[in-house]
């Protein structure tokens, strides 16, 4: 199967470059071919990625999540699969041009200059702590897709208060669509970044590597409050509107931060350097 990784990826690039061109399409033209071609060549992207990531795993032992480069193709697979979920639920596709072109850059890095794990990467062999990674990665992911809808709510909000009624206020959905993709994605990503808390504390328990206070773990609770508060502050206490945008986009922000912050002032096991 090893001749299988040097043709994966080549050809991931090569799809998601094609589904950013339909996704583009899409935007500029309504009843564009790219409405049909995009979500198959996405699909297609998806597909191959999974198999990518399978055949590494297969032929390394663990998931590979054992480098940076690994974590940059895990965290665009995550992506992928996100956006796919919200587009299936929402059925608007005119946003897909703001969320791949970034999904092909962390790709073509990770292609570029991730091809294998490096030979003194630390192998995520015990199960808990491979599941507590790959939930951690899925969650995160879906945190930068609900703070693309965020962004483009903002971009929208500010064009129909200025009466600017521009080709991009044309081709996005209404604002409360947004609001929903937003929130949607949140949603998942604090369900995801809740099960990666869980099965993180259970490894450090079990295994007795690591501990509790790690700067990573109490910052990645900060920005589970965060979200906790932005979600429940949707759904019960009425926000709706930029302000509710707004503390999405916080959390967020926090969670750059802290990623930032471990990885430069911080002596963090969750560190990749």
């Amino acid at each position: 199967m090893r001749f299988l990784i040097p043709l994966l990826t080549t050809l991931l690039p090569v799809l998601y470059a094609l589904s950013v061109a339909a996704y583009a399409r899409t935007y500029m033209s309504e009843g564009s071919a790219g409405e049909r071609i995009g979500p198959i060549a996405l699909r297609a992207a998806v597909l191959v990625h999974l198999v990518y990531l399978s055949v590494r795993g297969v032929l390394e032992g663990h998931l590979p999540l054992a480098s940076v480069y690994d974590f940059l193709s895990a965290t665009g697979f995550s992506m992928a699969v996100v956006y796919l979920y919200v587009e299936s639920r929402e059925g608007i596709r005119t946003t897909g041009v703001f969320v791949l072109p970034l999904i092909f850059l962390i790709q073509i890095v990770s292609s570029a200059y991730g091809t294998r794990a490096p030979a003194d990467a630390v192998p995520l062999r015990p199960v808990w702590f491979e599941l507590h990674t790959l939930t951690a990665v899925l969650g995160y992911s879906a945190f930068a897709v609900s703070a693309i809808y965020g962004v483009l709510f903002l971009l929208l909000y500010r064009d129909i208060k200025a009466s600017r009624f521009s080709h991009f206020f044309r081709r996005m959905p209404p604002l409360e669509a947004l609001a929903q993709m937003n929130v949607r994605a949140a949603g998942g990503g604090l369900a995801l970044l809740t099960l990666a808390i869980i099965l993180g504390v259970g490894w450090i328990e079990r295994s007795g590597l690591g501990s509790l206070t790690d700067p990573k773990i109490w910052l990645t609770l900060a920005v589970w409050c965060i979200f906790a508060f932005s979600l429940l502050a949707y759904h019960r206490l009425g926000w709706r509107g930029p302000r509710a945008i707004y503390m999405s986009l916080l959390g967020f922000t926090t969670l750059l931060l802290s990623r930032v912050a471990v990885d430069l002032f911080f002596h963090s096991f969750h560190s990749f350097r």
